[in-house]
């Protein structure tokens, strides 16, 4: 009889290594709407009026949570998985990163989107190929055109009004180090069976420190269903995606953060966009506030004691787990009980991120990038001319006010053609010739500032105009 955690350290160990289970009906699988409140009270009754079959007697079973954590089973596959998350988690086994990295609306964005994940019109050696759900692989614009064409169409259907979503993008990645050609067919592999009644596209790109897949999914499937993925469908993506690269000998470990003792950072990708066009994210000024604001009231941040709770919970898990299988017959389990005890003992001090992000700034961390870092948890975005021209001219602007304050900064050829390099005169003309370039840089920064506040308005409006359900077709 094979070795077997009890059921309440398997419940203590779901409850570290993922999310609390949603029960919800419809996900991103496809599934049809929830049915009515009246519905589900009366199938609770008439199945209360049932008597309950025998239990087995292989013992209690593994309880929901459990079964979502490391997959439904037997009892004792339920415990095989979850020692060999643990073990994965106590070697710091790389984890594979799933997100939704947005939503196309209109032919016009979808075919912006393939676009832009084949690097089309980048030149041939930039260029990738678009994988697609029907086995093809396309390379050439007016393909991708068509494909797009019909991806609206379908969404659209009769109503022309319609203001929804027509695809949804995502990324799959890895660190750097994975083999790209074996990621990129784990992942090909997973939404063929994630998303076997949908339409989707796929692009591999090598072009960063880590291999990842850019996949589009369209947003209404064959039947006609609407995708609207939850945490609970991303969970289950991950931990898929995990398994089709182990099963391509690629050690992959799909398990929440906090069950590696990472606190989540809750860095939006919006926000780090703010940052690269140089101004402060909203985020970032919330969190300097809500800083300010305690520090002042010598109030001690109420987060740390909610940071100190979910690590010891943690803690009491594994130490759990260690005690169960210290004492199995298996040598393997017993190897497993000493790394993750050395795991559990290494396990970081929580830190809230109103403490963090400030002090990784001060240390010259890019805010995000020291969890991601290793694991795959960052995409490339596609660069804006705007906000590119934006810092250009804040450069400049800067030089010129550099030289008004600093006339020794002058360079010596411009000194030179002067003739009179100690002239009063001259200096007042130089400082004024300066000041017109300067006054020229602020009036094209403002232009070039209008254009991009009217692109971030413009986001902003389409962004209100969220996926609501279109009239039943």
């Amino acid at each position: 009889m094979s070795f077997r955690l009890s059921s309440g350290t398997l419940d203590s160990l779901a409850g570290v290594m993922a999310p609390p289970k949603a029960y919800r009906l419809g996900s991103g699988g496809g599934k049809g709407k929830p049915s009515k409140a009246g519905g589900t009270v009366l199938g609770i009754a008439l199945a209360s009026a049932f008597a309950k079959g025998p239990q087995s007697s292989g013992g209690a079973r593994p309880s929901r949570q459990a079964k979502h954590a490391f997959g439904g089973d037997s009892h004792a596959a339920v415990s095989r998985r979850a020692i060999a998350a643990m073990d994965r988690t106590a070697r710091r086994v790389p984890e594979v990163m799933v997100r939704a990295t947005g939503r196309q609306h209109g032919g016009g964005h979808v075919l912006a989107n393939f676009t832009y994940i084949t690097r089309l019109g980048r030149g041939e050696d930039k260029q990738v190929a678009l994988y697609t759900s029907d086995g093809d692989v396309l390379h050439d614009g007016r393909d991708m055109q068509i494909l797009a064409q019909d991806w609206q169409e379908w969404e659209m259907g009769s109503d022309d009004r319609r203001k929804g979503a027509t695809s949804i993008s995502m990324i799959l990645s890895m660190p750097a180090g994975t083999d790209p050609h074996g990621l990129r067919d784990a992942a090909l592999d997973f939404a063929r069976e994630e998303f076997a009644n949908r339409s989707w596209v796929a692009a591999l790109h090598q072009d960063r420190d880590h291999p990842h897949v850019h996949l589009t999914i369209a947003r209404r499937d064959h039947d006609g269903r609407r995708f609207h993925p939850t945490r609970d469908d991303f969970y289950r993506y991950r931990q898929r995606f995990a398994e089709k690269l182990r099963g391509r000998g690629i050690e992959a470990n799909a398990t929440a953060a906090r069950a590696r003792g990472i606190a989540p950072k809750h860095e939006p990708i919006a926000a780090r966009k703010v940052r690269e066009k140089g101004r402060v994210p909203h985020l970032d000024v919330g969190r300097r506030e809500r800083a300010a604001r305690l520090r002042e009231a010598g109030i001690v941040d109420p987060v740390d004691a909610v940071l100190r709770q979910r690590q010891d919970a943690v803690r009491q898990a594994y130490e759990r787990s260690i005690a169960e299988l210290s004492a199995s017959p298996d040598p393997r389990d017993r190897e497993v009980a000493v790394s993750l005890g050395r795991f559990a003992a290494a396990l970081p001090a929580p830190e809230a991120n109103s403490v963090r992000a400030p002090r990784e700034q001060r240390e010259g961390l890019a805010w995000g990038n020291e969890q991601n870092r290793g694991r795959g948890d960052s995409h490339e975005a596609p660069v804006d001319p705007v906000a590119a021209a934006l810092t250009k001219l804040r450069k400049s602007n800067l030089t010129a006010r550099q030289r008004i304050d600093d006339p020794a900064a002058l360079s010596p050829p411009l000194k030179e053609r002067t003739g009179l390099p100690g002239s009063s005169q001259n200096l007042r003309d130089l400082i004024e010739q300066s000041g017109a370039a300067a006054q020229a840089h602020r009036r094209a920064m403002d232009d070039i500032s209008k254009q991009a506040d009217e692109r971030e308005r413009a986001k902003r409006k389409r962004d209100r105009l969220r996926d609501k359900e279109g009239p039943e077709r």
